[in-house]
């Protein structure tokens, strides 16, 4: 074993930090009804934020059973996350828009970004989960 190499030195601390996972909740606030599901989709990096949940570490979709809803994701490994969510209001997929392309359903992100052109970036969602047990809240935006 070789005693230089800067991996082999790296403390248990260090070694044990890289390898603890948390038990993440969500919160999202503002739904306007319980109609419909969630769509949401948690990344570990900006490829495929927002859009492309099967770039996700884990996504899905979720029937809104109260209101505010509380959705819970275990054994994430500690890091840099963001968080996108779609209140899929008529259940048929999509994130529905009007002519000008403005969302008709809900939409958040972790961190509450504002929305002003398009979707923020991962860089604007991001948070650093480095809590076992952690609770973030999402406000739903309504654009119409």
């Amino acid at each position: 074993m070789d005693a230089s190499n800067p991996l082999l030195r790296q403390n248990s601390a260090e070694r044990s930090q890289t390898l603890q996972k948390a038990c993440l909740t969500v919160e999202l606030l503002g739904l306007r009804s319980n109609l419909g599901v969630i769509n949401l989709a948690v990344f570990r990096n900006a490829a495929g934020f927002p859009n492309d949940a099967a770039s996700a570490v884990q996504a899905g979709q979720f029937p809104i059973s109260t209101v505010p809803l509380n959705l819970v994701f275990n054994d994430l490994p500690f890091g840099l996350y963001a968080i996108t969510a779609h209140h899929d209001e008529n259940m048929d997929g999509e994130l529905n828009t009007n002519l000008l392309g403005i969302p008709t359903e809900g939409i958040g992100f972790s961190g509450n970004p504002k929305i002003w052109r398009g979707v923020p970036a991962f860089a604007k969602a991001q948070f650093d989960l480095q809590h076992p047990t952690t609770t973030i809240s999402i406000q739903m935006k309504y654009l119409l």
